[in-house]
């Protein structure tokens, strides 16, 4: 199936790595588009990345394409009209998150074209033929005749806490609860002081801890609409460059204790690509390169009063992001 990736940003690098390296047999990256159309650049960020290291397949580049020994040439373009009707993908990959972008997707030239958004952008979700795929979970939404033409993959502190909460479910039912998600910064936050779109957000992220409320609870609502109301939490960012952490007190519907909720956990029905338990001491150093979506600290399990369950888990806001995005393609590759 050819690929076209929008946007080589961290997001759209570490996708592209992982189709440079075909970890998944069946994805032929066929083009990129980036605004600023300039192939030594990108293939310098390719090649090399401060977080990540560097990349084991070397990518070269002419003057309008990435080049990769053994592979067909990328084309770069700066206009995704124009990379749809040179490349003519099966799927397009909207990796930047650009409001712009979906406009041109959900146009009626690429209306043969199927569409990965990382982000559940507002006009998408206003489309009637957009789904949102929540990889490991609602995998059985999207077999062979019912793969939409919009589909979209959640943010990254979703793609931990809605497997988390279907875990649980398996043999509990969570009555109301809370959790922070201590994030590592992004690039939507300064490293100096700067006037930006909030008073904390404009203040360094290599300096601070930056709390910001999270607001976006209708995909978890969505998915369990009995905690709409019930579940609350916040985010609070951190200087480091990968790896996020969210911890959770969950009021469940009867008693348990740590060794029973242990066993829930490990030994749930979610595919262990997606989500695992570690119960080692570990620290966000040791997930760099972790694809799973939500991994369950086990050092953290604790029960109090026989039913409030508190529990953290670690996801790599990136990597392990970009990683579903790669599976959910290679799932759409599958079924085409």
């Amino acid at each position: 199936m050819d690929v076209v990736l929008v946007g080589l940003g961290r997001i759209g690098k570490l996708v592209a790595r992982r189709l440079l390296l075909q970890d998944h047999a069946g994805l032929n990256w066929v083009g990129a588009v980036e605004k600023t159309k300039d192939p030594e650049l990108f293939s310098y960020g390719l090649n090399y990345d401060s977080t990540y290291g560097k990349l084991d397949a070397r990518v070269e580049h002419t003057t309008d394409s990435l080049r990769v020994r053994g592979s067909n040439d990328v084309p770069l373009f700066d206009d995704l009209t124009l990379a749809i009707e040179e490349t003519s993908p099966d799927l397009v990959v909207d990796c930047s998150g650009s409001q712009e972008s979906a406009e041109i997707l959900l146009s009626r030239k690429s209306r043969f074209t199927r569409h990965l958004f990382a982000q559940p952008l507002d006009l998408v979700k206003r489309d009637s033929d957009s789904r949102v795929w929540v990889y490991g979970v609602n995998n059985s939404d999207f077999d062979r005749l019912k793969i939409p033409k919009n589909i979209i993959n959640p943010g990254c502190l979703n793609n931990c806490l809605i497997p988390l909460i279907a875990c649980l479910n398996e043999q509990h039912k969570i009555i109301k609860g809370s959790f922070v998600s201590v994030h590592g910064v992004t690039n939507t936050q300064p490293t100096l002081d700067r006037a930006n779109r909030s008073p904390r957000w404009s203040r360094a992220s290599n300096s601070n801890l930056v709390p910001a409320a999270h607001d976006s609870m209708g995909l978890v609502n969505h998915f369990f609409p009995e905690l709409k109301d019930k579940l609350v939490g916040r985010t609070v960012r951190a200087p480091v460059n990968h790896t996020s952490y969210i911890t959770c007190n969950f009021e469940l519907n009867e008693r348990t204790d740590t060794d029973s909720l242990l066993r829930c956990l490990t030994s749930t029905k979610i595919i262990p690509t997606v989500f695992g338990v570690d119960q080692e001491p570990l620290v966000s150093s040791d997930y760099l390169t972790d694809s799973r979506s939500c991994v369950v600290d086990g050092t953290s399990i604790r029960v109090v009063d026989g039913s409030t369950a508190l529990l953290s888990a670690w996801y790599n806001n990136e990597y392990a992001f970009a990683c579903r995005m790669v599976d959910i393609a290679h799932k759409i590759s599958q079924a085409s």
